[in-house]
């Protein structure tokens, strides 16, 4: 029987899958497991790592997301931040940006995190890396619609963790966007910077992933001309599931796309899985995986999700491949 991490590496070497990988990014479902805030979860590097370990394997999940905290780079640039219904919350950045945040206090503690992890998950789960995007990153720091010369200031910041991540060894660096990547369209400043973030994955020889949330429906093609190797579709901006067909060819060109799952409503989460088995078989092309849409909250239902992951389980996508 394959592991989640042979079943990714499928995905990745763009080979045929039998069954699809699911890759929920599970943050909010520690402090469900753990019985213990994330605030407290997330100060130990040991207790963060075991508990990403043990609520993957508890549920059968195909792999881990490490870094999943949008306020972690953020953090390690200079802002501070404050836990509000247990989340981080980032505040505004006082002075100027640290020159070198992958020394900081918060960038040690998330690479170490994700260091441990994939030690002890990297023989049969898939590992990916998540930080921050520049755009977001970008307005985090400096508020909306940040300048270009604040975007040219955050670009060796991003270089340098990028490095950091990459030497963690993942199977996949997730750049992690919202809205402001396609407030203003996507221009030739958007492709230089990711293209340089790319061209030190690629050093790595990691593939690079683009998940991006908050944005219009109506948008999310804009972010092919990025040319990442693949997609991740989170919630857009009404918090509707989108169904594969809208994205499908978001994911022309690349490995392919990562299509988020809504864990509250079986029924419609049923019917995305179906469409994009279908999709995959009908239009070959590029591979598919399924995620969360968004991350899973300590609310979310628990026999709701095991019952995600027998459907997914269950769920053939090439009935030729045994």
């Amino acid at each position: 029987m394959e592991s989640g991490r042979e079943r990714f590496k499928l995905f990745l070497n763009q080979s045929p899958l039998f069954r699809p990988v699911f890759i929920p990014f599970i943050r909010g479902l520690l402090s469900r497991i753990e019985d213990r805030p994330m605030e407290t979860l997330t100060a130990d590097p040991a207790l963060w790592a075991n508990s990403l370990e043990k609520a993957t394997r508890l549920f059968g999940f195909d792999g881990v997301v490490a870094g999943l905290d949008a306020s972690l780079a953020a953090r390690a640039c200079g802002c501070r931040m404050e836990w509000r219904e247990d989340r981080p919350v980032v505040l505004p950045l006082q002075g100027s940006p640290d020159e070198t945040p992958d020394q900081s206090r918060p960038m040690q503690l998330g690479l170490e995190v994700t260091k441990r992890l994939f030690q002890i998950c990297q023989k049969d789960m898939a590992c990916i890396s998540a930080l921050t995007g520049p755009y977001t990153l970008a307005e985090q720091l400096f508020g909306k619609a940040p300048s270009q010369k604040h975007m040219d200031g955050i670009k060796p910041l991003l270089v340098r963790m990028t490095k950091a991540y990459c030497e963690t060894r993942p199977d996949v660096l997730m750049f992690m966007e919202g809205e402001a990547l396609t407030l203003t369209g996507i221009g030739v400043q958007h492709r230089r910077i990711y293209n340089t973030l790319k061209n030190i994955a690629n050093y790595y020889n990691i593939p690079v992933g683009l998940y991006l949330q908050d944005y219009r429906s109506d948008s999310i093609h804009s972010v092919s001309s990025l040319n990442m190797d693949m997609y991740i579709a989170g919630p857009c901006a009404d918090q509707h599931p989108l169904m594969p067909s809208t994205v499908w060819d978001l994911g022309r060109g690349t490995l392919g796309l990562g299509i988020g799952l809504p864990l509250d409503d079986l029924e419609t989460a049923k019917e995305i899985l179906c469409q994009g088995a279908a999709l995959y078989r009908d239009k070959p092309g590029h591979g598919v995986f399924f995620t969360s849409m968004g991350p899973v909250t300590r609310e979310n239902n628990l026999e709701t999700l095991h019952a995600l992951v027998n459907e997914i389980s269950n769920l053939i996508l090439k009935g030729d491949i045994l």
